[in-house]
């Protein structure tokens, strides 16, 4: 398995010989306005540039799979850009509704007792996207669903590997990682929030739980550096772990870095 971080949540993962791009986010940066309800109400996003070009990211993949229509996982940059035959997985029959009227042509649901993709098989996880009386009036503002899920990958002769995505540490989360047992995780670590949302995604306690959880686990900690909304960078999670002698437990990866498991 070769695990390479482009930016934010986008990464590309070669798994059973198939190379998957995960929830492309091309704007460039500083693309955006401020999110006003976020922490830092003036910071536009991206925060940084894509580490390289788009046609290098989208090189060679076999599949896409977005894992909630959020803007920093699908933008309107990558639906121009990407190919509109090529498969694309989502996380249920809502989503893929939308992103059928952008175009894409090959469109498939992720489902929860397995999706075929080859000789690979990937489980959905749902993912808790903030706790609802705190962030739904964020999300309904923004027009979005609060809805994300995570994805599980198994195939012979690999390690399995889950995907955690957009959620805090719940109990959903630990229940995958019993019943999988997965070898390398991957966590959206950025502990990003709005006004009084509390986190929408995993901060550093959520890491340290994940880490516990998973003790023969490797930690990928991504989503890092990209929105405006994030309270924990990579400085950050470099000196938790160094606090906690999780060194040789958890990977940080930099943008464009490639990580071979």
């Amino acid at each position: 398995m070769e695990f390479q971080q482009i930016r934010g949540a986008t990464v590309k993962i070669t798994y059973g010989n198939s190379i998957f791009l995960v929830d492309p986010f091309f704007a460039a940066k500083d693309e955006y306005p401020p999110l006003e309800a976020g922490p830092f109400p003036d910071k536009r996003w991206p925060i940084v540039n894509l580490p390289m070009g788009i046609e290098e990211i989208i090189a060679g993949i076999d599949a896409i799979i977005v894992t909630h229509l959020h803007p920093d996982h699908l933008d309107e940059f990558a639906v121009k850009v990407l190919p509109k035959n090529i498969p694309l997985f989502v996380q249920d029959e809502t989503d893929a509704t939308v992103v059928r009227q952008y175009g894409f042509e090959d469109v498939r649901v992720l489902n929860y007792s397995g999706t075929k993709f080859g000789y690979i098989t990937m489980y959905r996880i749902d993912c808790l996207h903030g706790h609802p009386e705190t962030t739904q009036k964020y999300y309904d503002a923004g027009n979005l669903r609060e809805t994300a899920s995570g994805v599980v990958f198994e195939a012979d002769n690999e390690q399995t590997f889950y995907l955690v995505g957009d959620t805090i540490w719940y109990e959903k989360v630990e229940v995958a990682i019993n019943k999988y047992h997965p070898k390398i995780i991957a966590v959206n670590g950025a502990d990003a929030q709005f006004a009084d949302s509390g986190s929408i995604i995993m901060g550093l306690d959520d890491i340290l739980q994940v880490c516990q959880a998973a003790p023969e686990a490797k930690i990928i900690v991504t989503h890092l550096d990209a929105v405006p909304h994030a309270l924990v960078d990579r400085k950050k999670v470099k000196d938790f772990v160094q606090k906690n002698d999780l060194v040789n437990q958890v990977i940080i990866p930099n943008d464009g870095e490639i990580c071979n498991f």
